[in-house]
């Protein structure tokens, strides 16, 4: 006789149930009506700490303590009751150490459709709900250490903008009085100013999309313009380095998302590619797909490792130290931070020592949808202006700059000074630093302001404080923000469009 393919038959049906009962892992067990354990494995005994003995043919409360067996009473008599099955969680101590079971109680009926008894089976969670928690903690301090980071950052962004802004205003004052002579050493004070600046509007770029402040404006545009504009920008920084930046346009393709944001994106990418390519030359494609376009920066660059492709979108991250030391290493962060903001797909693609390539999706639009071209803005008129600051470099540097350009400045260290100073005579604008002496802030003097010359007094509030909680503060009230260090050209513009009442 073959034993291999039939069933030992020495075992009965139920014998044969029993023993595969008995072998389970999981506790199961039964009651009858009244509430008698019928049936335990050995993993319920060894669960509860008892012998099958002391459990079959003993009550529910002379198995458990009183309020153990309490609770899991009115779980089994619901059963009965309302004749359905029941899942619930409970904890319970196990040799000293408290263990989750996820139990689960099915009613079993006689021939007359009444419910005689309940079955039930356990599983152990425990160690599941250990990982959970484990896994909750971990995202608990990893949370606060992303909150920590923040606060880091915009602590560190304001200290550092204050004299960057100083600084930064000087330059320009110091450009436009430059003899020629002084023209070169001119020029490298404001390169060191302008990579200073690239690093602190990193960090604020970083702190604005973490705060979810930058606002999307989607139209469709010919992705031509952008791309030209870019490279026309980026083609000098390409030729210092003997690179050829190459573009191969789309021929006419329109895209929908939004222009200035897709415009920061690019020129990161841009930047990165020139940073870290050092023979070659650099290409920006558009290729049509299946209802998109796919906008290509391809590099003959140093490459990176197939580790290293996602890693180079963390902050700080870069992909060579001694690829000439500049970047921030918030570059790429900055384009998925973006790229994510505008549902935007990127991929990457990339080999050591050959090159990478960084594509983005663009959903298409029809030529038809272009919007009308912006008018350009009316020249800027010269303006009696408010300005509160309580660093007395930037307000230095600030008043030199806006009286150079024409305007009439009342300075002040303190709002009411500044109240005191304007006396019964408007001024056609506000300027306030956010934070002042004394626990003042910006918010007050414009305030205090508005109450003295009227509502609708144009206000304009610089920072160098990237906290993400005032940004979206200060967004929540209208506000219109300018982040130091402050460029005359920015400020120029900055100023007349608030003081016309308009979104700069």
């Amino acid at each position: 006789m073959d034993w291999g393919n039939t069933v030992n038959p020495f075992l009965s049906e139920s014998n044969l149930y029993r023993l595969m009962l008995d072998g389970s892992r999981d506790p199961i067990f039964s009651f009858d009506r009244d509430y008698r354990y019928l049936y335990a494995n050995q993993a319920f005994a060894d669960g509860i700490g008892r012998n099958l003995d002391d459990v079959l043919g003993h009550t529910l409360w002379e198995v458990f303590s009183e309020d153990v067996a309490a609770k899991r009473f009115k779980l089994v008599k619901w059963v009965f009751d309302h004749k359905e099955p029941k899942t619930f969680e409970f904890w319970l101590s196990r040799h000293g150490v408290d263990h989750c079971y996820l139990t689960t109680l099915v009613p079993i009926f006689d021939h007359q459709g009444a419910v005689t008894a309940v079955a039930a089976s356990s599983k152990d969670l425990t160690e599941r709900k250990l990982a959970e928690s484990r896994l909750l903690a971990a995202m608990a301090e990893a949370e606060l250490a992303n909150n920590a980071k923040s606060r880091f950052l915009a602590a560190a962004s304001h200290d550092l903008r204050q004299p960057m802004a100083a600084l930064t205003l000087y330059v320009d004052v110091l450009k436009a009085r430059a003899t020629k002579q002084n023209h070169d050493l001119v020029a490298k004070i404001e390169a060191c100013c302008a990579s200073m600046s690239e690093l602190l509007n990193d960090l604020l770029d970083v702190s604005k999309l973490d705060a979810g402040v930058v606002a999307v404006k989607v139209s469709d545009f010919a992705i031509d313009d952008v791309l030209r504009a870019l490279v026309n920008v980026h083609s000098a920084e390409a030729s210092v380095k003997g690179l050829h930046l190459r573009l191969r346009p789309s021929r006419g393709a329109v895209v929908r998302t939004d222009p200035v944001l897709l415009t920061r994106v690019v020129g990161n990418l841009l930047s990165n590619a020139i940073r870290f390519t050092h023979k070659g030359g650099i290409l920006v494609a558009c290729r049509p797909r299946a209802g998109s376009l796919s906008l290509e920066v391809l590099d003959t660059g140093i490459g990176i490792a197939p580790e290293h492709t996602q890693t180079v979108f963390q902050e700080f991250t870069k992909l060579d130290e001694t690829a000439g030391g500049a970047g921030s290493g918030m570059g790429l962060a900055i384009v998925s931070k973006i790229a994510a903001l505008l549902g935007l797909p990127i991929r990457v693609q990339s080999k050591v020592g050959r090159g990478s390539v960084f594509a983005i999706e663009l959903p298409t639009a029809g030529a038809a949808r272009l919007s009308a071209p912006t008018a350009p803005a009316p020249a800027t008129r010269l303006l009696r202006i408010g300005l509160v600051e309580d660093n007395a470099q930037v307000l230095g540097a600030m008043v030199l700059a806006l009286e150079g350009a024409g305007h009439q400045v009342i300075a002040a260290l303190t709002g009411q000074d500044l109240l005191t100073r304007l006396g019964q005579q408007a001024p056609d604008i506000i300027i306030s630093d956010y934070r002042l002496t004394a626990g003042e802030t910006g918010f007050d003097v414009v305030k205090a302001a508005r109450a003295a010359f009227g509502n609708t007094l144009p206000a304009l509030i610089t920072t160098g404080d990237t906290d993400p909680a005032l940004m979206r503060s200060m967004a929540k009230h209208g506000i219109e923000i300018l982040y130091k260090p402050l460029h005359m050209d920015t400020l120029q513009r900055v100023i007349h469009d608030v003081a016309q009442g308009r979104s700069p």
